[in-house]
Formats: C-alpha cells, sequence, structure tokens
C-alpha cells in the first residue's frame, strides 16, 4: 500500500514536470496574440506540443494523484502569476479530480487511461478563454483597459458562442490526446531504450 503513496521524489518529480509543463504553455500561449482563434485552440494546441510531458511524468510516477497535482499546480500558478482569471484554477482542479477518476477505473499504467486523462487535463485549460462566455461584457472591458487591441478584443466577441465553447472542450480533449499518444510514441522508441522509464 506504500508504494501507491506520492513520496517525496515522487513530489520532486510533479514539481519539476510542473514546471516543465508551465514554461511551454506559456511559449503556445504566446502564439495566441497572433489571432483570436488560436487563443480558443490555445488549450488543445498546447495538448499536442506539452503532454508528452504528462506522459513522461506518469510513466516516472504511476500513482494516484500525479494528473491532479500537475494541472492543479498549473492552473494555480497561471491564476497568481495574473497571466488568467481565477476561473482557470477552478477547471484545472477539476479536470486534475476527474483525470484522477479516470485513471483509477483504467488503472494507473494502462495506456487508454493514460491518454483519455491526458485529454481530460487539458480540458482544465480552456479556464484561460472561460470568462469570455461567463461574463463576457466585464472581461473583454477589463482586458482593452489592460491593453489589449480592441479591434482584436471585437474580433473574439463574435466568435462567442455555445458551438463554439463545445467547439473549445472537444479539441481540448483531442489535443491532449494527440499529445498522448505522440508522447507514448516518443518513450517506447527514445525513453525506454535509455532506461529514463
Amino acid at each position: 500500500m506504500s508504494e501507491a503513496k506520492l513520496k517525496t521524489k515522487d513530489l520532486v518529480n510533479i514539481g519539476i514536470f510542473s514546471v516543465i509543463y508551465m514554461v511551454l504553455s506559456i511559449v503556445v500561449m504566446t502564439t495566441a496574440i497572433l489571432s483570436p482563434i488560436l487563443w480558443l485552440l490555445w488549450p488543445a494546441i498546447t495538448g499536442i506540443v506539452c503532454n508528452f510531458i504528462y506522459m513522461l511524468l506518469v510513466s516516472k510516477v504511476p500513482k494516484q494523484g500525479t494528473a491532479f497535482l500537475l494541472i492543479a499546480i498549473t492552473g494555480i500558478i497561471y491564476f497568481a502569476t495574473g497571466e488568467c482569471t481565477w476561473t482557470i484554477a477552478i477547471t484545472c482542479i477539476a479536470a486534475g479530480i476527474l483525470a484522477e477518476i479516470i485513471r483509477k477505473i483504467f488503472g494507473y499504467n494502462n495506456p487508454k487511461g493514460e491518454i483519455i486523462s491526458s485529454g481530460i487535463i487539458c480540458i482544465g485549460l480552456i479556464g484561460s478563454p472561460l470568462p469570455m462566455w461567463l461574463f463576457q461584457e466585464t472581461y473583454m472591458k477589463s482586458i482593452i483597459e489592460m491593453g489589449m487591441n480592441p479591434g482584436y478584443v471585437n474580433k473574439m466577441q463574435t466568435l462567442i458562442s455555445i458551438p463554439t465553447l463545445i467547439g473549445v472542450i472537444v479539441t481540448a480533449f483531442m489535443g491532449g490526446a494527440i499529445g498522448a499518444y505522440i508522447g507514448k510514441s516518443i518513450f517506447k522508441k527514445r525513453f525506454e531504450k535509455a532506461g529514463i522509464i
């Protein structure tokens, strides 16, 4: 039973991988300034680019709490640094809980569970654009006051609809699943041979 619990070494690994995941996701986020559509697709693009890190982490620490801590730490840091509103902390924590439920159902070394949970943690990142649906008027006004181009903001407003929100959720999941699949392929060819996992 003690082997199933997170140890100090596991927490250190989770902390390191969370920082790497965070930094890479910020790099991806910088592309969002190019187009409002890219901002809406940020969770999906992050999944494709960054979720090999998640796959490496759950391979190194195949225990309960790994997925939750990675995405919860990411969401909380985004909120704490002022990069996003409080919504990202809430959605990331909720996604982390759901991802852990999936991992428990499938088993902590099950490839299907890892891929599905990878998709779910990316849904947590929709907390970044979510304010555009939850409190559109005040949010749009606030980001213009912060210096965002009014033309860019107006273009974003034209994209806000329920079908768009559903699309953001679906593409976020797909991006995370694709990133996990890519990561799994990389591990098989490279990391296992190198003895990393």
